[in-house]
């Protein structure tokens, strides 16, 4: 009896044993589960995601604004992936088991705690392989880091927590689920609802931004935005679509009388709200030294012949079939007699340019060639601006006093009918104002239209991301462990 006595004691110890006790137990469990039951598969498959994700990402990720945020929705796909499929079937394939043991006093927080221990260290596994496969694949991480010494475990501490975030999630997704089958159906919801939802990549309507607040995926694209830079990096998209239209022909024919009625429109909104724009400023001497430098460096004026080289017949030729002087050569030089007729001035400019004597001397040139380079230096106009650069050459003209000036304009009126013709390649005008101002200019405003204050790359961001997604851990594990208490009641 003193002998069964013993027996009995010795059975209700190891039945009662304390919570703390219990956890090794459980986490011995779950390593064999690692080791003998495949799921150490889990590794193998976030090494061939991670690389796929690497490819994708490598040539832009950290460099530029779109790079940036496809990068940090990209790696916290990774990272969920990760998270969501280590656990998904480790509470539910074993249902019966655990029943069995809670009613022999399995503690529900002791097997909790385990799973919570095992997969925390699955997640720091998965998080190492991944960012050493993407770095092989090419992706370039800065060696200074933001929140670390290196950028590769700033990245890595956000990706362990969206993983480890994910993971819990699907913990208590596995906690609620009678089977396997009934949690892997569950599963693409939840994934498409953390991706779709995320807030980042994928714009939302006003009605459902709401939601991104209580997705895993919002707060880790946020940490991964913020930690990389996003509003201090260029956006390109708008400039690369520039560059790819260079070749696009832009222009056509329009009327003088178009472009008045345009700008005579009362009802024309941009005219009536930007009325006291200066579109001509106020410039000065060096003003316009600068303005003829550039121009003559991008198309060469100073190359321009502003007059052609002219022989005397060609000039002679010119004179008379200028129709303004029409009236000069009909005048008679000689007046007419009976035996004569008379002879104008024409005739004999005429009999001057067919007279055979007259041929070499018509031949010769009186005119020389004249670039526009030539007659500027023949002025000395360098010479004669120096110490004039700041002298005002005119005042600042204002939209409203040219749309005046315009519509009160009687002789451009008569005008109107005139046709203007302009055409010409995108890149064409692009070389004018010069690649890389517009190329900055574009940039610039581009980055700033997209700025985004949760991307900002502060500390207290960054901090604020990662509570967020270790409280969602910490949510999950909870939950869980609820769910679980229950489990005696599922008759199931």
């Amino acid at each position: 009896m003193a002998e069964l006595g013993t027996q009995t004691t010795v059975r209700r110890r190891l039945r009662h044993r304390g919570r703390l006790s219990q956890i090794p137990i459980y986490l011995g469990k779950q390593i064999r589960f690692f080791i003998y039951q495949s799921d150490w598969k889990v590794l193998p498959m976030a090494t061939i995601v991670a690389a796929l994700v690497g490819l994708v990402i490598r040539r832009d990720f950290l460099q530029t604004m779109e790079g940036n945020l496809k990068g940090a929705f990209a790696l916290t796909c990774v990272a969920i992936w990760n998270g969501c499929f280590n656990s998904i079937q480790a509470i539910c394939r074993e249902r019966p088991i655990i029943k069995r043991e809670h009613r022999s006093g399995m503690h529900i927080t002791s097997y909790v705690a385990s799973h919570m221990i095992y997969q925390f260290f699955l997640c720091l596994a998965q998080t190492g392989l991944s960012l050493y496969v993407m770095g092989l694949m090419g992706v370039q991480f800065p060696a200074e880091g933001f929140m670390t010494m290196t950028m590769v475990t700033d990245v890595g501490i956000t990706m362990l927590l969206i993983s480890y975030a994910a993971d819990m999630m699907s913990l208590f997704i596995s906690s609620v689920a009678h089977s396997t089958t009934g949690a892997m159906t569950v599963m693409p919801f939840v994934l498409i609802f953390q991706l779709v939802f995320s807030g980042g990549i994928l714009p939302l309507p006003d009605w459902a931004r709401p939601l991104a607040n209580y997705t895993i995926s919002n707060y880790g694209i946020k940490a991964i935005a913020s930690q990389s830079g996003y509003n201090e990096a260029p956006m390109v998209t708008a400039w690369n679509t520039l560059q790819k239209m260079r070749d696009n022909q832009i222009g056509g024919s329009v009327t003088l009388g178009q472009i008045l009625d345009a700008l005579s429109d009362q009802d024309n909104q941009f005219l009536i709200t930007h009325e006291d724009m200066e579109i001509i400023p106020s410039l000065t001497v060096g003003d316009l030294a600068e303005v003829w430098r550039a121009a003559d460096q991008s198309l060469g004026l100073e190359d321009v012949e502003i007059l052609h080289s002219m022989t005397l017949r060609e000039a002679l030729t010119a004179l008379l079939q200028a129709q303004e002087l029409e009236q000069l050569w009909l005048w008679e030089a000689v007046p007419a007699t009976a035996a004569t007729p008379a002879i104008t001035l024409g005739d004999m400019l005429q009999a001057l340019l067919e007279d055979p004597q007259a041929q070499p001397a018509l031949d010769g040139t009186v005119l020389e060639a004249l670039t526009l380079g030539q007659a500027l230096d023949a002025l000395d106009l360098e010479e004669a601006i120096q110490g004039k650069e700041e002298q005002t050459v005119n005042q600042p003209v204002t939209l409203g006093q040219m749309v005046d000036f315009v519509g009160n304009n009687q002789a451009l009126q008569a005008m109107s009918d005139r046709e203007f013709t302009f055409t010409a390649t995108l890149g064409d005008i692009l070389s004018l104002f010069g690649e890389d101002n517009v190329k900055t200019l574009i940039q610039e405003k581009t980055a700033a239209a997209s700025r985004v204050a949760d991307y900002d790359r502060t500390i207290e961001n960054v901090l604020k991301n990662w509570e967020a997604l270790i409280l969602f851990a910490m949510v999950f594990a909870v939950l869980s462990v609820m769910s679980l208490e229950f489990i005696d009641r599922d008759k199931r």
